[in-house]
């Protein structure tokens, strides 16, 4: 690192500190029991980032109950509500949303796309693409899913080989599916087969280890001088390369309008449509023309997608794999109810079996338990647009003045984290004393379910896709997806755990959980597995 970078990060903390003195009257959750900050410098961002899941947010939820206040860098205060009527409130909310210096990254890395936009200009967007996600479109495009599933099994029957069992890593396989699946259903095009570049761009974006103090404070800083994030970075030129061959890839598929035989172009042609006109046309008449205006709104758009669609089903998938082979007995229920349905129909399941959670109940029942325990984000984060009241059910007790209180002020700019992965979707107080534990049996009888889960209100009465405005547009297709490639790999092979090898999970690459081999650093990001050919 340069002296200039050192420097100017001296100078950016001495103002930042004046800047949090400045804030702390205004943004004070002192009323509110909540556990105290190990460093001013990095408050509990840093523990945050550096410890494995299930050991923070989820912890003090016991202590604290599930509205508690943190520390940001330099005094800032955070407030935390894993209580499910403020998260609904503040996620339906229009009073709430991503914070300044998160947008600047995500429109500086990727472009001004769905996830940095808000208001009438995010709705514009995700109307633009919410056709490729629909249920006629879901339908359309699952055979393209039971390809990859079947080529994933024929590609660890030939790692197995004459052998009836093998150990390796699941990762790899099950992200190149889920990248495959995206843009062989978006874009019509197999790039894994290709020889491209982009699997490697995206796997440095997305396995980046957690954030180091460094990250945070600059991420702080960047919320005050914008201009620091134009410095130069690995990630910013990952990106910039990323953009340029997915641009060339959808630009060829979309002048050419050649379709890989059974591939499907859904996201070009919706694009295509919105903007009503063809896609990387110069928009003058001017032959002489460089700038074509529209192809930037597609490839921001592309990425996005791919990005969404991508790493977090895989990560899903893998932690279901994981689950499975730690639970025999569930996986052995889930083999049989699979067995069972092929000898009476003579085939796997397709889209209407799987859309019918009626047609194979337990598989059902493992992906909401799935969905439940394994949700990839670990938080959502929004900031207070203006002041406001967050209603509760929980209440909180003011130790200062000894009441408890069904409300929580919050002056505007506040940061607010709604923890999901350690939170809501594991509070012992909505889905019980076992609320921890992966047992896909609480929802193969609705009397086993307490009524205290109808306090979350998303789809699911879980939030692992998010609610209101900004829910994930995705949640169809991942699911469809998900309960297909299970469904192959458990109908034909056995999972069991390595032994020796313990894995711990982290918040890698972003806002993602991946596994991580327990000694291994966080650049070991696999999840070894032994594999069994089943007859």
């Amino acid at each position: 690192m340069t002296v200039i970078v050192y420097t100017l990060i001296i100078i950016c903390v001495t103002l930042v500190i004046v800047y949090a003195i400045s804030r702390r009257s205004r943004s004070d959750f002192s009323f509110l029991p909540g556990p105290p900050s190990p460093s001013f410098v990095y408050g509990h961002s840093l523990d945050i980032a550096q410890s494995p899941v299930g050991t923070r947010y989820n912890v003090w939820q016991e202590v604290y109950g599930p509205t508690f206040p943190l520390k940001g860098p330099f005094g800032r205060s955070v407030l935390v509500v894993g209580d499910p009527k403020g998260a609904n409130y503040i996620l339906q909310g229009t009073n709430f949303e991503r914070s300044a210096s998160d947008k600047a990254v995500l429109e500086l890395f990727f472009g001004r796309g769905l996830f940095c936009a808000e208001g009438d200009e995010h709705q514009r967007m995700r109307g633009t693409l919410s056709g490729s996600f629909s249920n006629q479109s879901i339908q359309e495009i699952t055979p393209v899913f039971v390809h990859l599933a079947e080529r994933l099994v024929d590609y660890w029957e030939k790692k197995l080989d004459s052998t009836s069992h093998a150990t390796f890593d699941v990762t790899a396989d099950i992200h190149r599916l889920t990248f495959d699946a995206i843009t062989m259903t978006m874009l019509a095009h197999d790039l894994s087969s290709t020889g491209s570049d982009i699997p490697t761009l995206l796997r440095n974006i997305t396995h980046s280890p957690p954030d180091d103090g460094l990250d945070i404070l600059l991420r702080l800083f960047a919320e005050m001088f914008p201009a620091i994030l134009s410095m130069p970075s690995s990630m910013k030129t990952w990106c910039a390369n990323l953009r340029k061959s997915l641009g060339s890839v959808a630009r060829k598929v979309w002048l050419e309008r050649e379709h890989g035989a059974g591939m499907h172009a859904k996201l070009l042609d919706d694009l295509g449509r919105s903007l009503r006109l063809d896609l990387f046309t110069p928009t003058v008449n001017d032959a002489s023309a460089k700038e074509h205006v529209p192809e930037d709104v597609v490839i921001t758009q592309i990425i996005g997608i791919i990005f969404a669609g991508s790493e977090t089903t895989a990560n899903v998938i893998t932690e279901c794999l994981y689950e499975l082979a730690r639970n025999p007995g569930i996986q052995k229920k889930l083999r049989a109810e699979l067995v069972g349905f092929e000898t009476m129909n003579g085939r796997m399941p397709a889209y209407d079996d799987l859309v019918k959670g009626s047609m194979l109940p337990y598989l059902d029942a493992v992906t909401q338990e799935t969905m439940r325990l394994k949700a990839v984000s670990m938080t959502i984060s929004r900031v207070a647009a203006r002041d406001d009241a967050i209603p509760l059910h929980i209440p909180v007790k003011d130790r200062q003045r000894g009441t408890n209180s069904y409300t929580v002020p919050v002056q505007a700019g506040t940061l607010i984290e709604i923890p999901i992965r350690d939170g809501i979707n594991v509070n012992r107080d909505i889905w019980g004393a076992d609320a921890a534990v992966f047992d896909p049996e609480r929802w193969m009888d609705p009397k086993r379910l307490p009524e205290t889960v109808k306090w979350v209100q998303a789809q699911g009465n879980m939030l692992t896709f998010g609610d209101g405005s900004k829910v994930c547009l995705g949640r169809a297709f991942a699911i469809i997806e998900f309960k297909t490639v299970v469904s192959y790999l458990v109908r034909s092979f056995a999972l069991e755990q390595v032994d020796g090898i313990e894995l711990e999970f982290y918040r890698v690459g972003g806002n993602t959980i991946k596994p991580v081999i327990r000694g291994g650093g966080f650049e070991d990001t696999r999840m070894p597995l032994r594999v069994h050919r089943v007859a």
